[in-house]
């Protein structure tokens, strides 16, 4: 019995924090939007976050890029005042704040900026506490592009090294659109509303993939393991839904998913629940502390995971989809 509560407490604090019980709560609520309404809401746009201007595209084989972790950040008017607080500053080129990471890029010439520092300092007095993280030299920023390129095809982003899979995206792309599709029509994304919507949903993955890496980054570099388990875990939770294989197979094909797709999503929230339990929140007592100490811990994660977008276009995206919060407060 102790186990079995144990087991349940895990489950919750992951479905609490929504980072990747996708499949398996779809799965658990047939396949629904939300466990109040079968019909899913049509997301509306974003706000427009601002974009490279270019420059350090064109030059790029002469600049090189601090990145920064930058706290406190939430909307456009927190680019705006980010990017004031450097203007002043000869040799940067272009700059490329990413609210949703708490991160910012800084493209810049290395003879006529000076001290690196600088930059930091300068984004701190402005009222967002920032610190250097890492200094590209033009040959390294070089290099990142020529690999995102060659990496593209197969992959749309990697975090601290664990890849995301361009198949992961589309699959649950393809899932997202039937769903939508068998409510509102398969004409939906035709219309100019649906555009918006697949722009969403795209921007909406993308986080939930981009997030899951950074847990798992930190769990792999741990070399945390549970080895020889899954199948069990999948039975028993199989049992717990009431459902017999055949007859879940069959249900995760009528929404599109491939069954050993499934299965490796599960093993990593398995894998997840695990790490979680033993090693990150064994200390709380309750589930408020349970919650801050996952809060703290993935927040600090984020911060530090280097995260490399192969696909651009999905980058923006994410990019603009960080923006959709409230504003932030008077500095």
């Amino acid at each position: 019995m102790r186990n079995r509560r144990l087991l349940l407490s895990n489950k919750a604090t992951i479905f609490v924090i929504l980072i990747i019980l996708l499949i398996t709560a779809a799965v658990a609520f047939g396949y629904k939007v939300s466990r109040n309404d079968n019909k899913p809401p049509i997301v509306t746009e974003v706000t427009n976050a601002p974009e490279p201007s270019g420059e350090a595209s064109r030059v790029a084989d002469e600049l090189s890029m601090a990145v920064l972790s930058v706290r406190e950040m939430s909307c456009s008017g927190c680019i705006a005042t980010i990017k004031a607080s450097l203007s002043g500053i000869q040799g940067i080129k272009d700059i490329v704040v990413d609210i949703g990471n708490g991160k910012t890029q800084v493209y810049f010439d290395q003879a006529k900026l000076g001290d690196i520092n600088r930059l930091a300092e300068s984004i701190t007095a402005s009222g967002y506490p920032a610190k250097l993280l890492r200094v590209l030299t033009p040959e390294e920023v070089r290099k990142e592009r020529e690999l995102a390129a060659a990496k593209s095809q197969y992959y749309i982003a990697s975090v601290g090294g664990w890849d995301i899979a361009r198949s992961d995206f589309d699959t649950e792309l393809g899932v997202a659109k039937r769903r939508y599709s068998k409510t509102y029509g398969d004409n939906l994304f035709a219309s100019s509303r649906g555009e918006a919507l697949l722009e969403n949903l795209k921007a909406q993955i993308v986080k939930r993939l981009i997030d899951e890496g950074i847990l798992m980054q930190e769990v792999y570099k741990s070399d945390f393991k549970i080895d020889g388990e899954i199948d069990k875990e999948l039975q028993a939770w199989l049992r717990n839904q009431g459902k017999n294989m055949e007859d879940f197979k069959k249900s995760l094909n009528e929404v599109g998913y491939d069954f050993d797709y499934f299965k490796k999503k599960f093993e990593t929230k398995v894998l997840l629940n695990r790490y979680l339990n033993e090693k990150i929140l064994a200390d709380a007592s309750n589930e408020f502390e349970r919650q801050s100490l996952f809060n703290s811990w993935f927040n600090n994660s984020k911060v530090l995971a280097k995260v490399v977008y192969y696909d651009k276009d999905l980058e923006k995206l994410a990019q603009r989809q960080s923006q959709g919060g409230s504003c932030c407060p008077v500095k």
